[in-house]
């Protein structure tokens, strides 16, 4: 019966004009679409280099100057040299004597380095209260220094021909002036670690990628300072952790297990199969809605035989993760062999992540199929502002979405599942198979489970006389 069940959903779905259209014939055309758009500006574009002006604030210098002095901080030093002042003083006192040695460093500081546990208590801190010979190096920042420039001088197209070539000026009004004439694509301020920003004069292909460029490097940036404020305290560890993660943003220079593309319009193609691994809800929530009581006479039947309805309706689950794993190979092999789109990362995990991830979309169905007593077109229409919404929210229809949202509502980021498919992906892409690809797949998988588990327990209670 199990295998019955399975192999006569497997029919109906491939028989689903509206199913195999959204999820199929309608991501091929959009991905066709996307080739031929984006593509075409990256080629045209990738062997010249960018003419920008640079302009960096010396807040930015001192901030990252206070960054890199805790890094280099020796604190087992000021503790052997703090614990020794305690000694000696003890000592005179205990003898009478008079104890005119200073403090190798204030106890006030000594207190406040103690406090510190954050990222902004870092930049906060005051760094000339550190005596240079605390230091295990001598720290002397220049703007070359700074991550973000390190990072546009580091940019090369795949022929080794720089990406951004810095157009030294004399004056902001100078910068102006050539923004204007069009000598340059834009004007870059970097005012600090997270806050870099860029000035346009209308629009064309050089800003949009170098709106990609800055907004990669800030999500990068947010993302690696939240990541070393949740998981160390040392105020050493956090400012070199953030240097360390900064630097080693690698779509400049991927290595190991990771891609090397470094096509910002690559993102796109992410959202676009996060879009198809979501749309398999409609498949799963047409097919559970079909069966219930309240909306059809086969549910009817279904719901007063003495059939297992749970069992039936993961067989139904199993059909339709055969159709979309299918679908997702298809579509995938369209893109990479066809289209050439290079996901970057290594390709099985590539389709292994966006099979996976297709869980999530089958399951989402379910658990919404099993919401309320409404009739199938609510609830479908439910979906669909869910998987449209969070694929907008995640930078399909706009690519600078996700930044704005990081900046805004970083929680949605991190609860969309459009979003967390797509970084996912660009973990692959960046970082290969790693902790920040496995705690995005670790959430799409314990949402299915939750989701699942949610289904089941609603699925038991609607029964035919509830309904």
């Amino acid at each position: 019966m199990f295998g019955r069940i399975i192999l006569t959903q497997l029919k109906m779905g491939l028989r689903s004009k509206k199913y195999m259209f959204w999820t199929l014939a309608f991501p091929l055309i959009l991905g066709t679409l996307f080739s031929f758009a984006f593509k075409t500006i990256y080629d045209s574009e990738r062997s010249s280099p960018i003419p920008v002006v640079v302009e960096v604030e010396a807040s930015a210098i001192d901030e990252y100057e206070k960054l890199m002095t805790f890094s280099a901080l020796d604190t087992d030093k000021i503790s052997d040299d703090f614990t020794e002042y305690e000694k000696d003083k003890a000592v005179a006192e205990a003898m009478g004597e008079s104890f005119t040695e200073e403090a190798p460093i204030s106890e006030d500081t000594l207190n406040s380095l103690e406090e510190i546990d954050s990222f902004d208590k870092v930049t906060d801190f005051d760094i000339s209260l550190i005596p240079s010979e605390y230091l295990k190096e001598e720290i002397n920042i220049s703007e070359d220094d700074l991550p973000f420039i390190s990072l546009l001088d580091e940019l090369e197209y795949e022929d080794g021909t720089e990406m951004i070539e810095r157009v030294a000026v004399g004056s902001h009004d100078e910068a102006m002036q050539l923004l204007e004439d069009g000598d340059i694509a834009g004007i870059i301020t970097v005012a600090d670690l997270k806050d870099v920003s860029l000035l346009v004069n209308g629009e064309g292909t050089n800003h949009s990628i170098l709106s990609s460029i800055i907004s990669q490097y800030r999500l990068n940036v947010d993302l690696t300072i939240d990541s070393m404020n949740a998981e160390t305290t040392e105020p050493e560890d956090i400012a070199a952790g953030v240097d360390e993660g900064i630097s080693s943003i690698e779509f400049i220079d991927a290595k190991g297990t990771s891609g090397d593309n470094k096509d910002p319009f690559v993102s796109y193609f992410y959202n676009l199969i996060a879009m198809i691994c979501l749309m398999g809800s409609i498949a799963s929530l047409s097919s559970i809605v079909s069966n219930q009581a309240n909306q059809s006479t086969t549910g009817i039947r279904l719901d007063s035989s003495p059939a297992n309805k749970i069992i039936y309706e993961m067989a139904q689950l199993i059909a339709i993760f055969i159709i979309q794993a299918a679908i997702i190979v298809i579509t995938l092999c369209y893109l990479i062999f066809i289209q050439r789109i290079r996901f970057g990362g290594d390709i099985g995990m590539v389709y292994l992540t966006a099979i996976l991830s297709s869980l999530t979309g089958i399951i989402l169905g379910y658990f919404v199929a099993h919401l309320g007593k409404a009739d199938a077109s609510k609830k479908e229409s439910l979906l669909m502002v869910i998987v449209l919404g969070g694929g907008f929210l995640a930078g399909l229809m706009m690519g600078d979405m996700k930044i704005i949202i990081e900046e805004n509502a970083p929680i949605i980021n991190r609860i969309n599942p459009a979003a967390v498919i797509t970084d996912a992906f660009y973990a692959l892409n960046v970082f290969g198979v790693g902790d920040r690809y496995y705690s995005r797949m670790g959430y799409l998988l314990g949402l299915s489970m939750v989701m699942l588990i949610a289904g089941i327990i609603l699925s038991r209670r609607n029964s035919y006389k509830s309904l």
